[in-house]
């Protein structure tokens, strides 16, 4: 390797690294993630609680700064949710009270062959309340907005790499509608704008990094499978498959004034399958891959399993 080639590399890392310590590499936003139906109303009074496991193995960093390392990086999620939801109505409109708990583990974090370490903890709270515009279940016809505060009070140290917690507010406010068609198909699609606000405690622990705005969609294409499923589990209820697209745009990143050259820049494809086992018990499974992310790691491969109970 020429000498020329040797400096540009180590310079090449110390951008990606610069731009990991800077950020640190956070759990995806899955606490507030989309799933096919998630925005149809349960009946007031209703009370749902949901366990969440997220496993993501990514292998590749791209800065907009250096370039993409594909060698010898690496990175593993591992995380759950604890989630609860209160339905009730106001004025003849349903509302939803959502309060939602991250935690879990980051670990064989390398870019390039430079370790990044491992972290685990509980990742920042998450506390929200939608209501629905339109509510029209003769149609299948839905219309609602959401607003998520993050709170920052998750795991979070200034001289790790990899944390949990982002060290400061975070908020979302998200559009949804979702409508059935032709008996046995439904349409689900949101858009949502997130504010960051400043972590004062970054890069070496006393830099502020700041970020603009991520925009981000959702749309899922679901069918009804319920009658071909129960020829072989007699007794599925509510049986769906969906295929679906997330998307993440902006989010520039800046270190006390000074392009880290993170960015919240991301297309997901999606796969999910959607039983109920009794009239209370649902579960779902959904498979995930990253067709192109920029200014982040990149998942090559996902997989989230949702339990939810209501009562």
């Amino acid at each position: 390797m020429s000498l020329f080639r040797k400096c540009r590399w180590k310079r090449s890392l110390r951008f990606w690294l610069a731009a990991v310590f800077a950020t640190g590499v956070a759990s995806p936003c899955l606490a507030i993630d989309y799933q096919p139906f998630d925005w149809i109303p349960a009946p007031p009074g209703t009370n749902v609680v949901l366990v969440y496991y997220d496993y993501g193995a990514h292998n590749e960093f791209n800065s907009p700064i250096a370039g993409t390392a594909k060698n010898n990086t690496h990175l593993d999620s591992y995380i759950g949710v604890a989630r609860y939801l209160h339905y009730g109505e106001i004025s003849g409109h349903p509302y939803v009270l959502d309060f939602i708990l991250p935690f879990g583990a980051l670990t064989d974090g390398k870019i390039a062959g430079k370790r990044l370490g491992d972290t685990s903890g509980v990742a920042d709270p998450i506390a929200s309340v939608g209501y629905w515009f339109v509510n029209q279940p003769d149609k299948k016809r839905y219309l609602s907005a959401v607003v998520f505060l993050t709170v920052p009070i998750g795991s979070y140290d200034s001289h790790r790499v990899l944390n949990l917690g982002g060290n400061r507010w975070q908020n979302d406010l998200q559009v949804d509608y979702t409508q059935g068609f032709l008996d046995k198909y439904t349409f689900d699609i949101a858009a949502d704008r997130i504010w960051y606000g400043d972590n004062t405690r970054a890069g070496t622990g006393h830099q502020t990094l700041s970020q603009s705005a991520t925009y981000t969609a959702y749309i899922w294409l679901s069918r009804d499978i319920t009658p071909e499923m129960q020829r072989i589990f007699p007794g599925a209820l509510n049986t769906s498959i969906s295929v679906g697209y997330a998307g993440a745009f902006g989010g520039s990143q800046r270190l006390d004034g000074v392009s880290t050259g993170g960015k919240t820049h991301e297309h997901q494809i999606r796969f999910t399958y959607m039983q109920s086992i009794s009239p209370t018990w649902q579960g779902a499974i959904s498979l995930s891959h990253d067709v192109e992310a920029r200014g982040q790691f990149k998942q090559n491969f996902g997989v989230l399993v949702r339990i939810a109970k209501s009562f």
